[in-house]
């Protein structure tokens, strides 16, 4: 469908205008010539599929890895790229020190303030969009997911 000749011809991100064709991107595939070939020229949007995630970033408290990231971010900015920071607080993918701040509530919530904090402030000026609570509602029952969260604040973590 997409070539050269006819008015439907080009690549996704040319009949975009002012919206956003994105993916989901991974640092480990940067190596790959043909995925950033293809990424760069069909796409105007990306999302990281697991390195802005908590425990990508801060496995050990207050330590962070900013690396993958960062080469997501910068291959974005090098394409004209903008970017979507997925994601602050999800459920998945915490580092193990977390589950230790269960029921804690003013720890945990100073964490959460912490590590938003810090991560916003690494790529302010960078990211368009952020994804700042990531499924909340469970998928089979419609209600507020179980997770720390929910247990150490009910719905308010929203």
């Amino acid at each position: 469908m997409w070539g050269t000749g006819s008015s439907s011809e080009g690549h996704l991100r040319d009949h975009a205008k002012q919206k956003y064709i994105g993916s989901a991107f991974t640092s480990g595939a940067l190596s790959d010539q043909k995925y950033v070939e293809i990424l760069g020229q069909e796409f105007n949007c990306m999302t990281p599929e697991n390195e802005m995630k908590w425990g990508s970033l801060e496995a050990s408290k207050g330590q962070y890895n900013w690396g993958n990231a960062d080469k997501l971010v910068a291959y974005a900015e090098q394409h004209n790229m903008k970017i979507r920071g997925h994601t602050l607080i999800w459920h998945e993918q915490l580092p193990s020190y977390i589950a230790g701040l269960e029921g804690k509530k003013a720890e945990l919530e100073q964490v959460i303030k912490d590590h938003i904090n810090t991560v916003v402030g690494h790529f302010k000026g960078k990211i368009y969009a952020w994804d700042v609570v990531n499924e909340a509602i469970d998928d089979g029952s419609g209600k507020l997911r179980d997770s720390i969260f929910s247990r150490t604040f009910n719905s308010s973590f929203i």
